[in-house]
This record gives C-alpha cells, structure tokens and sequence, in this order.
C-alpha cells in the first residue's frame, strides 16, 4: 500500500529541494510513495475534497499567515487527511497554532532533512496501518455485534 503524498509548496526551488530529500529519505525506508507535487491552494484544496492523498507537505508560503485557518479547511474537507507544515525558520512560534488547527507536525524548512522526513514517513506509514486495523476490527463488531472481538 503505496502512502499518497501531496507535496503542496508553491516555488520552484523549494520543490527541487524537497525532491532531492524525497529521493535521499527512500534510500532509508523501503516505503512506496505516491507522490503528486501542487503548486496552488486551489489545486491542494480540489485533491482534498476528493480524498486523493493520505500526507500533505504543505509549505507555509503556499497561505502565509492563513496557514491554520487553511488547515482547518482541509481537516474539515477531509478529516483523515495528514498535515505537515514546512515553516519558515523565522516563524516557528506558529507551532502550537498550527497544531491546534489540526497539523500533525510542523518543521523549519532550514532544519529538514532526509533523516526527519524518513522517520516522518515512517510514522505515517505506522499510523495508517493501525486505522485500518481499527476500521476492520470496528466493521466486524457492527456485523457481529454480540461476539467478542479479540485485541489486536
């Protein structure tokens, strides 16, 4: 099960850096990746609605100082949806109001690396493979509703 990534950052530069950290993090993690890279809110915003993607990478340049409020939208739009903000050195104060919003991490873009960006994946990978076991276990309790369900 391949992890849908949506690489959600607006400017050439970042997006060829972000590549080359991709590339490096899969030499670390034998994970399959689908990714779709969007330049636009607009773009992001359609990909959410239809459930497209598990993990979006959303750099802050793509809302700025609507960041939160766009990552309330998303979580809204979809509520299964992964958020990881790529934040500016300069604003790391937004952390904990990013968090709030629904993200489920934020980093520097300065301080990324294909260390962090593997174990990030790593977590996603882990944490997706647990709601579907959940998922399982819960549509099998509402099929059978007076067995008993062993724990995972």
């Amino acid at each position: 099960m391949p992890i849908r990534v949506l690489m959600a950052i607006p400017d050439i530069e970042s997006q060829a850096l972000m590549r080359d950290l991709l590339q490096a993090a899969l030499c670390l993690v034998p994970h399959e990746l689908d990714v779709v890279w969007v330049g636009s809110r607009q773009e992001m915003l359609r990909r959410v609605r239809a459930s497209l993607d598990d993990v979006i990478f959303l750099d802050w340049a793509l809302a700025n100082s609507e960041t939160p409020q766009l990552i309330r939208d998303l979580v809204q739009a979809n509520p299964r949806i992964r958020t990881v903000v790529l934040l500016p050195m300069q604003l790391r104060q937004y952390r904990q109001c990013l968090w709030e919003a629904g993200a489920c991490s934020s980093i520097p873009k300065e301080n990324l690396d294909q260390e962090w960006l593997s174990s990030a994946l790593c977590f996603i990978r882990r944490a997706m493979e647990r709601e579907a076991r959940l998922e399982e276990k819960q549509s099998w309790s509402v099929k059978h509703p007076t067995s008993r369900v062993a724990a995972f």
